[in-house]
């Protein structure tokens, strides 16, 4: 696992270095421009100090304890939606300048994970009534508060990918395929509400399917993404040369990608997309090779949330899905996002460092650790 973990530290840490890089070159023209910039570095060397402690620390005390950051998360979310909360473009998902709904996906991932690893059986084996209880209904409630709260924000893009993380982990611990039916019509409902319920969804609707219509207001974006992305070409117009990113609102954070397409190149912008891909690789070989079942699902479940939000705002900027508002993993301005992502791979890096030297089906949670009889382990006479 050792060549794992190396290449997936080079794998994050290129991504961090283009994101700074790319932050410097789309910030260089805000008055703003050293207090964005600073602040982000903070965030980058706290949240590699916990990445680092985290790597030490074995994932299985977390797991533990996974009630502890469940209870916090959920108190921090109910928090930003008091007077204490701050409100800005639509929606109130800050508090103290922090975003608490990044944080929350470690508990999510370490509330699922232990679930699975405790329940799995259950969701598997037994009848109708039993496998839906336990693989569809009860996690589901635990989640519920979650999913509650991002909607209150609102944030419909992390409800989202909350919901299509839980059904994954839930699908990899045992969950039989048909309930996923389930989340699948919840989902397509709610998306039918959101339209219905918000002028902000319709619009963003409407510009996602005609945006040359609305080329000063909710079309701009794209249209100006796609725009910086052409500019661009194979090779790009060089660092610090972009004039299309001046003019695209949010460029440092959710749009950043088009500022390296447009200064640095498809290459570049494929070698992102690359990196993403490299990293669900080693987030999928930690998963098969982990010592237990919660350290497998754990593993998995970070994989694919990072991998996800990847792909939600590639597809954003590049206006194949309707706009979601989700940062660029390791690559977006964001402090919170910053932090949480590399807790993340710091959890994963202390999986592959357990993981057990030779190739072996995950251990049951619970089992006998000393599966093999004293008898059996002495040397024939």
């Amino acid at each position: 696992m050792r060549s794992t973990s190396i290449l997936l530290l080079l794998t994050v840490s290129l991504l961090l270095a283009l994101s700074f890089t790319m932050l410097a070159s789309a910030l260089m023209m805000e008055s703003r421009f050293l207090n964005l910039v600073t602040t982000q570095a903070v965030a980058i060397v706290v949240g590699a100090a916990i990445m680092c402690w985290l790597w030490r620390k074995d994932y299985r005390i977390w797991i533990k304890r996974h009630w502890w950051f469940y209870a916090a998360a959920i108190v921090t979310l109910a928090m930003v939606l008091s007077p204490a909360g701050t409100y800005r473009n639509g929606a109130q998902r800050w508090i103290f300048g922090m975003q608490p709904a990044e944080f929350a996906k470690i508990p999510l991932l370490l509330t699922l994970a232990a679930w699975g690893g405790r329940f799995g059986p259950r969701m598997r084996f037994g009848g109708t009534f039993s496998t839906l209880l336990w693989g569809f209904m009860l996690p589901g409630l635990v989640v519920l508060p979650f999913l509650g709260l991002l909607y209150k924000q609102p944030d419909r893009g992390t409800l989202i990918l909350f919901g299509m993380v839980t059904v994954v982990i839930l699908l990899l611990s045992g969950m039989r395929k048909r309930y996923a039916i389930i989340p699948t019509l919840l989902g397509a409902g709610l998306a039918f509400h959101f339209y219905n319920s918000s002028k902000m969804v319709r619009d963003r609707m409407d510009a996602f399917l005609h945006p040359e219509l609305f080329p000063q207001t909710t079309g701009s974006q794209a249209l100006k993404s796609l725009a910086a992305l052409r500019e661009g070409g194979l090779e790009g117009v060089g660092l610090g040369s972009g004039v299309i990113k001046l003019t695209i609102p949010e460029q440092h954070t959710d749009f950043i990608l088009p500022v390296i397409g447009e200064e640095l190149g498809l290459f570049f912008t494929l070698g992102v997309l690359i990196a993403f891909v490299v990293i669900l690789l080693c987030s999928a070989r930690i998963a098969s090779r982990a010592a237990d079942v919660e350290g497998r699902l754990l593993a998995g479940g970070i994989g694919f949330l990072i991998a996800s939000q990847a792909m939600i705002n590639i597809a954003v900027v590049t206006n194949s899905i309707i706009n979601k508002g989700m940062p660029l993993p390791f690559v977006s301005r964001g402090g919170s996002s910053a932090v949480s992502m590399l807790a993340l791979v710091g959890l994963l890096l202390s999986i592959a460092r357990r993981a057990p030297e030779t190739s072996q089906a995950p251990r049951p949670s619970g089992s006998n650790p000393f599966e093999i009889s004293e008898l059996e382990s002495l040397p024939t006479q």
